[in-house]
This record gives structure tokens, C-alpha cells and sequence, in this order.
């Protein structure tokens, strides 16, 4: 006689009080598209955990990859968790509540691997408040057999000496192929009952894993700061043909508002400018890029099932993708139909021929955003940023011409022998391009200018 499936009742440990927090939409799980899996038919169990708000982290490329990659395998799991705000934070603690996942509402301390993504360097002491939260020992040497282990990969991961003693080990590199591997490798010599250090010791032998551990420091006397003490030296790990790691169309659609609320899609990784300012330009090269086919494919089966209205293409530099002319212009096409719309970011002031714009018009695009980085010709040079002042009032008369009303700039300030002269040439640089677009008919031109440090 078959016996039903028992079916598995998942209760949300917060439900009582998420009234009294703000955005309690943050922590109530359950989305559209959402994956849970029977924790006992799995061999390794991962927490993604993204060191900062819920709406941010659920924008980011990444955390959708590896999220999808790794539940895409039958002997896998990732579940996601994001960072409390501090009221909830608050109630946690007065509560003895731990941080759990948005899928199966797990403590971090449940998990095989307990995975965090380095974005930015202020989100650090974020991590140590989700390890606490999650029931796991701040500190490396404190550890025992049974915790999980604590990983950390992500741009900031090519100088993780701050995080070291929380640190397991660190992914430098590109994290699909290898996160997947990774997690079977260490599932493996768990049941094979290897000791936490003999696991660490292996997982140090691989490339692009780094584990402090095993490595001591000295003092410097030059800097008064502790150095790693080796000539050894880790060699980043990184995919040579993305192809084999389609883009995922389907994600957790969030309950609130994402930062980035549309379907944005990676055409290519790496970048040939070498802009001085710009680490992910070093950390991500060489330059991988998806077919254009494949990228259609993707942006129309991510519209639709995550019933969105506007697609993004990202990449370090838009501009540089061989193919971005006749791919721009073929998906406009496709997506006019169904009355969607296409951002395209990283641009260049001279990156998009006029027969694109054109075509951008036709179908009311609005979104068109450059990164000049910096006001006047001789600082760009410094910072080896391309971009002439000719190049790009030619852009805005380009644009302007064709009745686009709006234009985003990005600019840096603070930057290395940095005058006010050029600072003031940022200003300078808008009200030029506002001037081009009041020659053009524009009425109401929008220029927005966003400065950053």
C-alpha cells in the first residue's frame, strides 16, 4: 500500500510580531517562484546570506545565480537570508530569536555552509551581527566540528584580510562552477568523517580558496599593520566561457520593492577600458560575453515569467559588447510588442550609434545613462577614462535631437590630484548638455547628475 506523502507545514517564527517592524515584508518569505526542497533527500545545505537589506540583496545578479544554480541540482539547497534592520534586530534579541532563511525559516546554524557575499566593505559588520543572530561562533578558532562553514566571495574578496579571523575560507573568483563543487567536495569528506581542519587543509590545495587558517602573520614595520607572512600566492579562479552558465529566468520575486525593480540580464563579464578607479574592471577580466540570441531568449522568458514590464542589460561597459548594435536593436523590436521597455546602463558618452537611439525612440525608451566619471578632460585622463568633451555633447545632441527629454550623468569626486576647477566642470559639463537639449526644443530637459565618493 503507498503511504501519502507527508506533507511538510512551514511556520514563520516571526509571524507574531512582524506587525511592529518596519517592512515586515522583508522577512515573511513565501514569494512567487521561491524554492523549498525536503532537507532530507540532500546532501549539502547552504545559506546565501547577503549582509545587508532585503530589497537590495534581492537585486543583486549574483545572489540570483548561485541561487539557482545550486537548486538546480538534486543533491544541492540555497536558501536565502538577508540582513535585519535594527528594529528587527531588536526583537530578535529581546526574544532569543535566531535569523533564519526566507524558505524553510532555518537558523544559520542548521546549514552545511553558511555562504556571504563581500560587496562593499561597511557591510562587514553586518556579517558578524547575522553570524551572532544565527547562532554561530564569531570566531574561526571557535568553531566546532558540527558548525558550518563560513565562506565569503564577492569583489571584496580579493583583499578579505579584515574578515580573516570569521573566515573559513574565501572563494577569489568567479563562484558558479565552483560553488557547486565545492559543496559536494566538503559533504563528502564530512561523511567520510575528515576532521573541520584536515577539510580546510584539502580545501587550501584548491584554486582560487584561500584559508586563513593556514597561513601566519607577522607585523610590518613600514605600515605597523599585520601581514599575511608567505610567498604563496592565490590565483583567482574564473569561468572561461559563460555559456555554460546560462543567465536564470526565474527568481523570488519580492514582496517589497527591489532597488532594481526590473529583469536585468549579464551580456558579458570582464572590461578592456582600464579605467585606474575601477577594480571590477581588474578582478573581472578577461572578457566573457553571452551570445546575443541567448540574451533575447533570456530578457523575453524573464518578462514573462516574472510578469515585468521593463528589462535592464548590464555589464561593466555596454558599449564594449561586440555585438550591443544589432542586439539593442533586435530586442527592441521584440519587446515593443508587449509594450515593455529596455534599460541599458555603462554606457559610454560615445558608446551607442545613432541607428540604436533611433530605435530606443520608437519604442518611448527613456532610460539612458552615462558615466562620464569625472568634469574636465584633463582629470578623465588621470583616471584613464576615455571620454572626450566633444564625445559627449555629440551624445546629447544625438539624443536631445530625437525628443528624449532625459539624461542621467554618474560622476566621482576626491579623485587624485583632483582640483575645484574640476569639480566645477561637472556642473559646467550638465548645463552644456542642458543648453544642447533647450537648442534642440527640449522644453523641460531633466539632466540628472549623481556624484559619488
Amino acid at each position: 500500500m503507498n503511504m501519502p506523502a507527508k506533507k511538510i507545514s512551514y511556520t514563520n517564527p516571526y509571524a507574531s510580531f512582524l506587525a511592529s517592524v518596519e517592512k515586515p515584508a522583508r522577512y515573511i518569505g513565501g514569494e512567487h517562484n521561491l524554492i523549498r526542497k525536503n532537507w532530507d533527500d540532500i546532501d549539502s545545505k547552504v545559506a546565501l546570506c547577503f549582509p545587508d537589506a532585503y530589497e537590495i540583496g534581492m537585486s543583486h545578479l549574483g545572489f540570483k545565480i548561485l541561487y539557482d544554480q545550486l537548486n538546480s541540482q538534486n543533491d544541492l539547497l540555497a536558501e536565502r537570508v538577508f540582513c535585519p534592520w535594527p528594529d528587527m534586530e531588536k526583537e530578535l534579541r529581546e526574544r532569543t530569536l535566531p535569523l533564519v532563511t526566507l524558505e524553510t525559516y532555518r537558523p544559520l546554524k542548521d546549514f552545511d555552509i553558511v555562504g556571504f557575499s563581500l560587496q562593499y566593505e561597511m557591510s562587514y559588520t553586518n556579517i558578524l551581527m547575522m553570524l551572532d543572530l544565527g547562532g554561530i561562533p564569531l570566531w574561526q578558532k571557535d568553531r566546532a566540528e558540527n558548525d558550518p562553514f563560513v565562506i565569503a566571495g564577492g569583489p571584496c574578496a580579493t583583499h578579505p584580510e579584515p574578515l580573516a579571523p570569521f573566515m573559513d575560507f574565501v572563494v577569489i573568483g568567479d563562484g558558479e562552477e565552483q560553488f557547486e563543487g565545492l559543496a559536494r567536495f566538503i559533504a563528502k569528506l564530512r561523511k567520510a568523517k575528515f576532521s573541520r581542519k584536515e577539510i580546510l587543509e584539502q580545501l587550501g590545495e584548491r584554486k582560487g580558496i584561500y584559508v586563513p587558517s593556514l597561513f601566519e602573520r607577522e607585523l610590518d614595520e613600514r605600515t605597523q599593520m599585520m601581514v599575511v607572512k608567505t610567498d604563496k600566492k592565490i590565483e583567482r579562479f574564473f569561468i572561461e566561457d559563460l555559456k555554460k552558465f546560462p543567465f536564470p529566468t526565474e527568481a523570488p520575486i519580492p514582496h517589497a520593492t527591489a532597488i532594481f525593480d526590473n529583469f536585468s540580464v549579464e551580456i558579458s563579464r570582464g572590461c578592456t577600458e582600464g579605467c585606474r578607479f575601477c577594480q571590477a574592471g581588474m578582478i573581472y577580466r578577461p572578457v566573457r560575453e553571452r551570445e546575443p540570441q541567448e540574451v533575447i531568449k533570456t530578457v523575453m522568458e524573464g518578462l514573462k515569467k516574472g510578469g515585468l514590464r521593463q528589462a535592464s542589460l548590464t555589464c561593466l561597459s555596454t558599449a564594449d559588447y561586440s555585438a550591443v548594435t544589432p542586439l539593442v536593436i533586435d530586442l527592441l523590436e521584440k519587446i515593443k510588442n508587449d509594450r515593455s521597455k529596455l534599460g541599458i546602463a555603462s554606457l559610454r558618452a560615445y558608446g551607442l550609434d545613432e541607428s540604436v537611439l533611433d530605435k530606443m525612440r520608437e519604442v518611448q525608451n527613456t532610460s539612458l545613462t552615462f558615466a562620464p566619471e569625472a568634469g574636465t578632460e584633463r582629470m578623465r585622463k588621470v583616471i584613464n577614462k576615455n571620454v572626450t568633451e566633444k564625445d559627449m555633447m555629440v551624445t546629447a545632441e544625438r539624443i536631445f535631437a530625437r525628443g528624449f527629454d532625459k539624461m542621467k550623468l554618474y560622476f566621482m569626486i576626491g579623485l587624485p590630484t583632483e582640483t575645484m576647477e574640476d569639480v566645477q566642470g561637472i556642473m559646467e559639463t550638465g548645463r552644456k548638455a542642458r543648453e544642447i537639449a533647450r537648442a534642440r526644443g527640449v522644453k523641460n530637459p531633466k539632466l540628472t547628475i549623481s556624484v559619488s565618493f
